[in-house]
């Protein structure tokens, strides 16, 4: 992908969501998701499945910040950082959950601000959803990326196909296509999809011997 290339992706995402930044709308409703019942059920899939406890969590596409909101009123501590490519997002993030660490970046791009296994477990929660016109060709990079930055797990969520509609501004993955990429890498891969009809997970987890442990 070239720097032309994705400064207009970057362009496209932020345009997306700077927008709908406003004290007049709920954090769940700025960063696009339908209610804040699916953006927790989300979070659960992740809190139910992988040990956070303790742990070094990058969480990409952060938006502002609620998955630590979610951590912190649960009782889970870990060491957060979340990264976003949108600064007026980093920027309310920082005010909402002043103890995270917010970096803008994109982690895709040639200036990834982290370097390999810098975080025990890397959690993508809806980041790859926007329909970007190269979305099936941009996956395999997306997840050999973050799955690079983790010396455990990858833990990251998607539309569902089975639920697809017309409106072109959204990505409906094929969970199978997904799959069959993260078995590509030195993981084990396991692919939940009954906790929303129109979401579904995939988690990919490093050998116990595997590298960057």
């Amino acid at each position: 992908m070239t720097d032309s290339h994705i400064g207009e992706t970057q362009g496209r995402i932020r345009k997306h969501y700077e927008w709908r930044i406003s004290p007049q709308r709920d954090n769940y409703d700025i960063l696009d998701w339908a209610s804040e019942f699916s953006q927790q059920k989300r979070f659960e899939v992740l809190t139910n499945n992988v040990d956070i406890e303790g742990a070094r969590l990058l969480d990409v596409g952060s938006g502002l910040g609620d998955l630590l909101g979610y951590l912190r009123a649960r009782g889970i501590v870990v060491d957060y950082t979340g990264v976003d490519i949108t600064p007026k997002m980093v920027e309310q993030a920082r005010r909402h959950q002043p103890t995270g660490t917010f970096v803008c970046g994109d982690i895709f791009g040639s200036q990834n601000p982290f370097k390999p296994g810098d975080f025990d477990v890397v959690f993508c929660s809806g980041t790859l959803n926007l329909n970007l016109g190269n979305n099936l060709q941009f996956m395999p990079h997306a997840l050999a990326t973050m799955f690079n930055l983790c010396r455990k797990s990858l833990v990251v969520n998607l539309l569902h196909h089975r639920c697809a509609c017309d409106d072109d501004t959204y990505f409906y993955h094929n969970p199978l296509v997904v799959l069959s990429l993260a078995h590509k890498l030195d993981c084990t891969a396991k692919l939940l999809d009954d906790y929303l009809p129109n979401d579904f997970t995939v988690i990919l987890n490093r050998p116990v011997d595997g590298p960057n442990r």
